[in-house]
């Protein structure tokens, strides 16, 4: 399935493409590239969206009227960049290796895991508490995201785990 495609489909809160000048600034900005598949979001669909109205993407360059560009985002509750955070699924990330792309509304954040590029230049990316400095819902990249909000059309987050984790560990409510 394309995503990209399968997204024109849907209710979004869209923005004007991004240029190249747009993604080298962002990618200058953080130190590393960006994944090609958030590449071709902010390209070819919108720079920077809330998808199905509900979950956000961030833009690259200098963003745009409601979205920041993910150089801009600072998490009000941020670990130090330092810090040493666990991933539920196993495993631990030095902060200064997320990437935040994607925000909600309870100061948690959607990141790369830049650490962890494949073959591809894809990075993992996962939910940041940042009331627990915990990584949760790992996924194998930005691609793989899209594709649950694509088909569930739902927050990535509330897709992946079961009320007793969203109420009880995450406090999402």
């Amino acid at each position: 399935m394309n995503l990209l495609s399968a997204l024109e489909a849907g209710v979004h809160e869209r923005y004007p493409l991004a240029s190249a000048d747009d993604v080298r600034t962002t990618e200058q900005a953080i130190g590393r590239p960006l994944p090609p598949s958030l590449r071709a979001f902010v390209t070819q669909f919108s720079n920077g969206a809330y998808l199905y109205e509900m979950q956000e993407v961030s833009a690259v360059g200098d963003g745009n009227s409601q979205i920041a560009a993910i150089q801009k985002i600072r998490l009000i509750r941020g670990p130090e960049p330092h810090e040493r955070i666990q991933i539920r699924d196993g495993g631990d990330i030095e902060a200064s290796a997320l990437v935040p792309f994607s925000l909600d509304h309870n100061a948690n954040a959607w990141c790369f895991l830049t650490a962890f590029p494949d073959e591809d230049g894809e990075y993992p990316v996962a939910y940041l508490d940042t009331n627990g400095k915990k990584l949760y819902g790992k996924q194998a990249s930005f691609a793989d995201w899209l594709r649950i909000i694509v088909e569930r059309q739902n927050e990535v987050i509330r897709t992946l785990f079961d009320d007793d984790v969203i109420n009880d560990e995450l406090q999402l409510g």
